[in-house]
């Protein structure tokens, strides 16, 4: 494992550039962000704040500001993006397709929806409007709003995109109906796998008809430890533990994650975003972690909490995973996979031979509108899980 880790870090620069160099410029401002001292009355999805944008052509777009819900049950204000067809919905509404994007770093500024062409920029905007599809984009909670952003927490990455959902069906011109697929790539991906996971209890309302996991963050207590001991992935590991540190104040400290000198350097991630944390990051010398924290029961716990596949996925899942992926490897995606099959979960999984992290989004999007289309026209789902001989 720790040799697929030096390996994919090798690369990590190169291949994060492709997604964050435009994810972090031309800023935009705007007071969308800036969440009232007390939010308005309203359940989870209510919309506080929304602010027209730029749009593709063919439809309308919003920044807005929604309520949503932290991992101690408190309510907090998340950010995000919606862009609909123009002209009259169906009488049932539009269906969603949520989309949870993939790791920016944890600070203000690395909120995807602060791009001013945003929602040109979404993954598949153009054929998804001309579906006839909204699309609702949260940034999750404490990236562009109050608070850190509890990174790699599934209980609060899960409530950011079934919220996002919920403003998209709240907001007047969205005209967004009850029917949502959730979709997300690496980070998005574990994010959109605890959507599912969460949906049937947390959005009673929402009918969700699919999850799409591409190459997902699956193996959070086995992957995270082992970064703090490799430079070139020490910024994972400082999101990560920023991430636990946010979410759980009461359970774990900065001592019990970082040295002293790693916890000053690890500063960095307060207001760099990814790239930068990592390139940071990687000079420093020796383990961030005291120690092994794979020893900490404690740490490994939480972790564990935010590890998918531990209940049913809620609905129909297609994973979508890269042959010579190094930053999330096949093997991990290949045992979450296995996992969720022995749940009874209906499990489409689909590699590329020869995609890596962030081209596997390219070379499966004919497959994954296909999904998508098919999920919301009611057909049924395949499933690639071994069937039981007995």
């Amino acid at each position: 494992m720790g040799s697929l880790i030096r390996r994919a870090i090798a690369v990590v620069t190169g291949t994060f550039a492709l997604v964050l160099v435009s994810s972090t410029a031309a800023l935009a401002g705007s007071d969308v962000y800036a969440a009232p001292e007390r939010l308005p009355k309203g359940k989870p999805g209510t919309v506080i704040t929304t602010e027209p944008i730029a749009a593709p052509a063919g439809a309308r777009a919003w920044r807005v500001l929604y309520k949503s819900t932290a991992v101690d049950g408190s309510e907090v204000a998340v950010s995000g993006v919606i862009v609909a067809p123009e002209g009259r919905a169906p009488k049932r509404g539009r269906p969603v397709v949520a989309w949870a994007h993939g790791t920016t770093g944890i600070a203000d500024a690395c909120a995807p929806s602060k791009r001013d062409d945003i929602a040109s920029a979404l993954p598949f905007v153009d054929e998804l409007v001309a579906s006839g599809y909204v699309v609702a984009a949260t940034d999750y909670e404490g990236l562009g709003t109050p608070g850190v952003h509890p990174y790699l927490v599934g209980a609060s990455e899960g409530a950011g995109v079934l919220d996002a959902a919920r403003a998209a069906r709240a907001l007047r011109g969205a005209g967004a109906g009850r029917d949502v697929v959730v979709w997300g790539h690496s980070q998005g991906g574990h994010a959109a796998l605890f959507a599912g996971e969460m949906a049937g209890e947390y959005a009673p309302e929402l009918t969700l008809e699919g999850v799409i996991a591409g190459a997902p963050a699956t193996e959070i207590a086995r992957t995270i430890p082992l970064a703090a001991q490799f430079p070139r992935a020490a910024g994972f590991y400082a999101l990560a533990a920023k991430g636990l540190l946010a979410a759980y104040p009461d359970d774990v400290d900065e001592a019990s994650l970082f040295t002293p000198e790693a916890l000053e350097a690890a500063k960095v991630a307060d207001d760099a975003c990814v790239v930068d944390v990592i390139q940071q990051l990687s000079t420093f010398p020796g383990s961030l972690a005291p120690g092994d924290i794979s020893e900490d029961e404690v740490i490994v716990d939480l972790f564990e909490q935010s590890s998918a596949g531990d209940r049913p996925a809620g609905a129909p899942v297609l994973v979508v995973q890269g042959t010579t992926d190094m930053i999330v490897n096949k093997g991990s995606t290949d045992r979450f996979v296995e996992k969720v099959c022995a749940l009874g979960d209906v499990v489409d999984y689909v590699t590329y031979e020869g995609a890596g992290h962030v081209d596997v989004v390219a070379t499966a999007k004919p497959d994954i509108l296909a999904w998508i289309s098919a999920r919301f026209t009611g057909d049924a789902a395949r499933s690639t899980c071994p069937t039981s001989s007995s």
